[in-house]
């Protein structure tokens, strides 16, 4: 079955925005000063321009990262302001006084505290930049973990295991927020739960929008979680990293060791690389002052230990003998109970009886459960699961001209888990393997028609397709069960009241497909002092189920 649903709402965002006001030493302003903004981290210019007759410039849409802004005027000292980080939805203020003086001169101001009140925006919220996503401590590796440390943000379960499906943002009901990558939406149009993220040392900011937010971050009620990939410089960077867990490194449990159980394996693996810098191919591409790349690749290899108790039959009940059982056992058909509270086994049909045989035998004391005669909690299985991911993410960006840029970005992920076994054997109980794979692909260009006219175009495209198995996939139920009839090649699920269920697991045999189709156009105009922007964004959400 498909089922499909579009949205429509404003353009989501990647890009922020630099303006000010240029004056002299005696606060008077100066308009027809030249400006240039260069990515410090490119050397590429990302625009050029003048103030107005207030004084004022302003340059939407430039993406993030650090910017160089340079005024000049003839009459006056150079003014250089270096080093200006710009995040996602920014709105920097970057003031400038100009000195009289020969144009040959240049007064350098450092940026980096630069434009860190935010004047121009009432948005509430907080932005990770790429510092603190690689170095504040995070459990498993997992970027959402740093959504607690935002104020309004609240998340079932702790603060190092946060649960996307259960966040509310500023009060607003689970599942009501919107998360993004590189402006593509990840959350599944069918749950409105997050989806599989990049890898943490792919993600250069995470953006978090509690309220107040403008009009372009539209559909949703709640918060808004915006992702942006990182991108090369001009120059080679790389890195290879590792974050490691071993089980000899840790001590065994109180109720392992009073079982004589050892150590179940508890490992964990994750390593990866990256490399970002110019694009260049000997002999075939050398244009390595425009062309810019970035690739990562994460692994993880993982042996998480499991415990499961579950409560099933002893062989004498299995075989009709209620003995020990204080609740008689009746006769078919009357009020006469059967002599000694057994069941001949004559009378025991053939089916229950071949279910039985396969139904695997209590390994464990348990505990007595005198009101009804029986052992509860009898069968114990411990062990360790070996889940496994892989994630690849690559990004070019390409600036064709000062007035043109490029970008595309794929990341590919790919995931299996094994199921914890609860009832070994045909009646396993547990959810089975299952594996996960998607790829996100966003390609935008961006155009600059004037110093005050910008467009901004972008197509993302998202895919998520999950499929979990029973462990008994494949069974022949006539021939092991005894049962002529089945829905589907797989055991049947059996309640048998107060003991553990068996068979089928009501939360497999499914697969799920989603697909996020996600175009949108937005333009930006400078007026005067004033910043105009509208755009449209279209979402199909489409699930085959």
């Amino acid at each position: 079955m498909t089922v499909c649903v579009v949205l429509l709402a404003m353009t989501q965002v990647l890009t922020g925005t630099i303006s000010g006001t240029v004056t002299d030493p005696s606060a008077a302003i100066v308009p027809g000063a030249s400006i240039t903004i260069v990515n410090a981290d490119t050397g590429v210019t990302a625009w050029r321009g003048t103030t107005n007759e207030s004084g004022v410039y302003r340059a939407p849409t430039l993406p993030v990262g650090r910017y160089d802004v340079s005024v000049e005027l003839a009459g006056f000292k150079r003014a250089d302001v270096t080093g200006i980080n710009l995040t996602v939805d920014q709105r920097a203020a970057v003031n400038v006084v100009l000195v009289p003086g020969g144009v040959t001169e240049t007064i350098t101001v450092a940026g980096e505290s630069v434009a860190q009140l935010a004047t121009e925006s009432s948005s509430l919220g907080n932005t990770f930049n790429m510092s603190q996503v690689q170095d504040l401590p995070m459990p498993d590796r997992n970027i959402l973990n740093l959504l607690s440390l935002t104020a309004g943000v609240s998340s079932g379960g702790d603060a190092t295991g946060i649960n996307a499906n259960q966040l509310s943002i500023n009060g607003s009901r689970t599942l009501n927020s919107e998360f993004t990558v590189n402006g593509v939406s990840v959350v599944s149009g069918s749950t409105g739960g997050v989806q599989t993220l990049p890898s943490t040392d792919a993600i250069r900011e995470v953006n978090v929008l509690t309220s107040a937010y403008s009009a372009e971050y539209g559909r949703s009620s709640g918060g808004m979680v915006t992702m942006v990939t990182n991108s090369g410089t001009n120059k080679y960077h790389g890195g290879i990293y590792e974050y490691f867990r071993n089980e000899d490194l840790n001590a065994n449990n109180f109720f392992n060791n009073l079982r004589g159980d050892p150590r179940p394996q508890d490992r964990y693996n994750l390593f990866g690389a990256k490399l970002g810098g110019p694009l260049r191919i000997p002999k075939l591409y050398e244009k390595k002052e425009t062309t810019f790349f970035f690739f990562n690749y994460e692994g993880l290899r993982r042996s998480t230990p499991y415990a499961n108790i579950s409560s099933i039959p002893d062989a004498a009940f299995r075989s009709g003998d209620f003995s020990l059982s204080p609740i008689p056992i009746y006769q078919p058909g009357t009020s006469t109970p059967f002599p000694g509270n057994k069941i001949p086994t004559a009378l025991i049909d053939p089916a229950a009886a071949k279910i039985m045989s396969v139904l695997p035998l209590p390994n464990s004391p348990g505990s007595g459960d005198a009101a009804n005669g029986r052992t509860v909690n009898n069968l114990v299985e411990v062990g360790s699961t070996k889940p496994s991911k892989n994630s690849q993410t690559v990004r070019i960006d390409e600036n064709v001209s000062d007035r043109a840029r490029i970008f595309a970005i794929v990341n590919h992920y790919s995931s299996t888990s094994q199921g914890e076994p609860t009832i070994p054997g045909p009646l396993e109980n547990s959810t089975g393997p299952s594996v996960t794979t998607g790829v996100q692909v966003t390609l935008g260009y961006t155009h600059t028609w004037t110093p005050t006219f910008f467009t901004e175009m972008r197509f993302g495209f998202f895919r998520n397709n999950s499929e979990i198995l029973p462990p008994s996939l494949g069974l022949n139920v006539q021939e092991v069960l005894g049962i002529q009839r089945s829905v589907g090649p797989a055991s049947p699920t059996f309640n048998i009241n107060g003991w553990h269920q068996l068979g089928l697991n009501s939360n497999t045999l499914r697969s799920q497909i989603d697909n996020n189709f996600q175009p949108s156009i937005a333009a930006s105009k400078v007026w005067g002092n004033h910043l105009v922007k509208f755009g449209w964004d279209l979402r199909k959400n489409q699930f085959n189920i």
